[in-house]
Order: C-alpha cells, then structure tokens, then sequence
C-alpha cells in the first residue's frame, strides 16, 4: 500500500499508513490513520507544552445518556471544553480571593467523534491538556473519582447532556493509563512522550469515524 492515499469519505484527506510518525511508533492494527488528525495531535501537545511546561494530559472517553441530549447551534464539545474552562476559572479566582498560591490554566483539547454501526448514540474520545502545577492527578473520571480535575470533568459532562449528578449512568470512562505528566518542550526521543502520542493516536484512526455534513469528527483546540 502507498504511503498516501485520499480518505474515499473526505477526499480533502490523506489516508497515513506509515508505521512511525515525527519519530514516534504507531499501532498497526488501527491503521490507516488519517493524516490532517496525525498533524493536528502532533501540534496540540506541541502548543500545550509551549505554554504550560509541565502538562497533564488526560485521556477519557464521553457517552451520551440513553435519552440522548439537548439539541444545540454549538457542538457538545464546544460546550464542554467551555464548561470546563469556566469551572477551572472559577476555582483559581477562588484561590486569589482565599490569597492561596494559584496557577494559570489554559485548557486545550483533542477530540474524535464516533459512532458504531450498532450504536444508537456517538460517543466522544477526548484528550484533555491542563497545567499540571494546578491538577496533579486523576483517577478512573467514573464515579467515585474524588480528584479535583474529575468532579470538574463529570460536572461539565453532565451539565451538557442535561443529567442530574445523581444519574446511574457512567458517562465517563477513564482510559488506562487515564493521565500522563508531560515535561516540555515537545520532544520525539522522549519515553513519555512517545508513549502519549501512540496512546492518544488512536483518536486519529480513520475506522469508525462519523461523517456529518458541518460537523467535523476531530477537532482541536484552535491555540
């Protein structure tokens, strides 16, 4: 097989079907990739550790309750990502008031959108980027996650779909591992980084992607 060949479902794309990428291994069995995704991935965590040098990166999956959710002009994960950065916001302006010691957080994002041939609903892979001075850690994100980072997550999830946090339903599966710490800057030689990058890869796969009309399936954050 070529190394390029055009996405038959978006011809402005380019199927990747390398076994590296800028250095880094990726997994064959989720191959091909799509290449525009690779390249935006690759940028994002370039850009989130430009600004934040020590990055937490979290990885976690979003579903959508069996009721569905309420219809929007904005896509759910817009909704989110601002829900998130709102709340995080909240809680430094809270340690500036309290005069404890506060980091800058700007939140950046990757995400896929997906949907299985038996699926009624998509569902959302996420990759989360925050500065790891603020959040040190997460769990699984499921309920019984105390961590700071994951109420915030579970609540912005929830508040989006329409579901009370009382819900039976776990919206939110961590993946394993469900976090990395990442030291700036972006550099391919680096073990954590090159283990980041292949797990957070498989956002970029083009199998099951969901094709919309004015709704991209992967999206990144624009800074």
């Amino acid at each position: 097989m070529s190394e390029y060949i055009r996405n038959p479902f978006n011809r402005n794309q380019r199927l990747y079907n390398q076994a590296t990428f800028k250095g880094v291994s990726l997994w064959k069995q989720h191959s091909p990739y799509i290449e525009e995704g690779l390249n935006a991935l690759h940028s994002t965590i370039k850009r989130a550790l430009d600004d934040h040098p020590r990055t937490l990166a979290v990885r976690f999956d979003l579903k959508v309750p069996v009721a569905g959710m309420p219809v929007s002009a904005k896509s759910p994960i817009e909704r989110f990502i601002g829900s998130v950065q709102e709340r995080i916001n909240t809680k430094i302006k809270q340690k500036q008031r309290e005069g404890k010691r506060w980091h800058r957080c700007n939140v950046r994002y990757v995400q896929k959108v997906e949907q299985t041939p038996d699926a009624v609903h998509e569902h959302y892979h996420v990759v989360l980027f925050v500065n790891n001075d603020m959040f040190m850690r997460v769990g699984h994100l499921g309920p019984g996650d105390n961590s700071e980072l994951a109420i915030i997550i579970r609540e912005a999830w929830h508040n989006v779909v329409d579901v009370s946090e009382c819900t039976t339903e776990c919206l939110i599966h961590g993946t394993t591992p469900s976090y990395y710490r990442l030291h700036g800057p972006l550099n391919s030689f680096d073990p954590d980084h090159q283990k980041a990058f292949r797990h957070f890869s498989y956002l970029c796969k083009e199998k099951t992607t969901l094709y919309r009309r004015g709704r991209p399936a992967f999206t990144t954050s624009r800074k």
